[in-house]
């Protein structure tokens, strides 16, 4: 196998997502808060308009300038650079806290990974390139594996698309130089997952906490994310 593509959120990281996010986007509220921010509503629909922004993005500029132009359109007189600034620092800083919001990591994680290495040429992480590098890293971190073990790991700097546009994963695929036949996907999500995979001809499992789609109507095999490298 030639390669190995790992979602990351409910699938290498175990987490409920909606309880992640409410818990990380409190935190990252109280720490811009002092800088003018002051209605969290407001602060919490801009971080909404932004992630939308990115999930619609049409590959003509990267997720991170797609962002960053949405969220500061719904502030009067704030700078984007600044804004930019105080959320890399979060993201240095204080969202190591953010583990709480997260389930514990699997056993032997980083040992699965290992294995997974072994058995294929590239193994990389596929994350939704809605978070910066730095965020990227910690989160993996959080998952009881280090970061150097992937050979690429998507990001908001140099996505040009997100979930779930199958063209995302195209993006990396031709980094690569992949066809389909080269990759196996695991994800938890039939709709951010499975749908794009399903497209672009990928063999995938589903694994982790998993999220159904009312939509669809496929029998999608599952795998214990202990026993991925048995499959591979």
């Amino acid at each position: 196998m030639k390669a190995v593509l790992f979602d990351l959120d409910g699938t290498l990281l175990p987490m409920n997502e909606d309880q992640f996010v409410k818990g990380y986007f409190g935190r990252l509220f109280k720490y811009v808060m002092p800088y003018g921010y002051e209605d969290k509503d407001k602060f919490v629909s801009a971080i909404w308009y932004g992630t939308k922004a990115m999930r619609m993005n049409d590959g003509k500029r990267s997720c991170e300038d797609v962002y960053w132009d949405a969220f500061i359109s719904q502030f009067e007189g704030k700078d984007k650079e600044e804004a930019h600034r105080l959320f890399t620092e979060f993201y240095s800083t204080d969202f190591e806290n953010a583990k709480q919001f997260c389930f514990d990591a699997y056993e032997n994680a980083q040992e699965i990974i290992n294995k997974c290495k072994e058995k294929a040429d590239l193994v990389i992480v596929v994350a939704n390139p809605v978070f910066p590098m730095v965020a990227m890293k910690k989160r993996i971190r959080f998952a009881g594996i280090n970061p150097d073990s992937f050979d690429y790991i998507t990001s908001y700097e140099e996505s040009h698309f997100a979930k779930p546009n199958e063209m995302f994963i195209k993006e990396v695929m031709d980094k690569f130089n992949l066809k389909s036949e080269d990759v196996i996907y695991f994800g938890n999500s039939e709709k951010e997952d499975y749908a794009p995979a399903k497209k672009l001809g990928l063999k995938f499992y589903l694994t982790g906490n998993v999220t159904k789609d009312d939509n669809n109507k496929d029998e999608i095999p599952f795998v214990e994310f202990k026993d991925i490298p048995s499959v591979i």
